[in-house]
């Protein structure tokens, strides 16, 4: 039975092949001159050939060592390849607290774009009521917080702060003519809700509740088949849902919204840029 050949011998072979010299042979190697020789003749002592042809002009393979030299090549690849890679970096995590209000068209994309040009950092988004996202932001469970600042309850300040209109809309951009104004709005608690109201209240406008709903889709859905008019961010505009003409009811205030960003992840450099592409943005929407 043929003996094993250790691939060390075979990669010092590949090496002098290479560089023509057992000098730069045993450079690239990591090992001194007299153990490079001392290796390359256990390989010719194996095969029971002579391998190379030591000249002035340095170091050349004899036909047997050129016959030998692409088995060689292969074995030690092989080798090589069989070594274990390094285990991948665990991708690192980033958790986004979004109220609902400001899901529409514009966030989604920026949460897409992120994540396929962030690859190594794994995106988590969270949807719900301000209240909800605060404690989870507290509990150090999100990593970044868009909410409105007044009621959120944070003491910490924030990223950015902005303040986005708030139109009238409704089905076609035309006002109910009705006595009573149909009103499609989230339900209680909900800073819109209070503000549409108090704004009919002050102008004394009757109104009435024709549909309520903590869903953002649903409120839209409502406003869209003509149920009613509401009040959503201008990012929701459609060829179905459009702003009531100025003047057709009363001025709304504008909604702040801020991005709050964890102390722990403050110098992050993926998380300021995932804040930044949402303040560009929500500054679409900018009163």
């Amino acid at each position: 039975m043929t003996a094993d050949i250790d691939t060390a011998l075979l990669r010092a072979l590949a090496a002098v092949a290479r560089h023509g010299s057992i000098n730069r042979a045993a450079a690239e190697l990591g090992r001194s001159q007299p153990a490079l020789s001392l290796q390359l003749r256990k390989l010719e002592s194996h095969c029971g050939q002579t391998l190379l042809r030591r000249s002035t002009r340095g170091v050349a393979l004899t036909p047997a060592g050129q016959a030998l030299l692409p088995y060689a090549e292969r074995i030690v690849s092989l080798a090589e390849q069989m070594v274990p890679a390094a285990p991948a970096a665990a991708p690192r995590l980033c958790r986004v607290g979004l109220i609902e209000d400001v899901v529409s068209q514009h966030l989604p994309r920026v949460l897409a774009d992120f994540a396929a040009t962030h690859p190594g950092l794994k995106l988590e988004a969270k949807v719900a009521p301000g209240r909800e996202l605060s404690a989870a932001y507290r509990r150090k469970e999100l990593d970044l917080l868009i909410a409105n600042p007044r009621l959120c309850g944070l003491e910490q300040a924030p990223a950015w702060a902005m303040e986005c209109a708030l139109p009238w809309l409704a089905a076609g951009g035309v006002c109910p003519e009705e006595e009573e104004l149909p009103l499609v709005l989230f339900a209680a608690p909900c800073s819109w809700r209070d503000a549409m109201l108090q704004a009919l209240q002050l102008a004394g406008r009757r109104h009435r509740v024709a549909f309520e709903s903590s869903s953002l889709l649903a409120v839209q859905a409502a406003l869209e088949a003509g149920l009613g008019v509401g009040a959503l961010l201008p990012d929701v505009v459609s060829g179905k849902l459009r702003p009531l003409p100025p003047d057709s009811l009363p001025a709304l205030p504008p909604v702040p919204l801020a991005l709050y960003r964890h102390p722990d992840r403050a110098g992050d450099p993926d998380l300021e840029t995932l804040g930044q592409l949402f303040f560009r943005e929500l500054s679409r929407l900018s009163a």
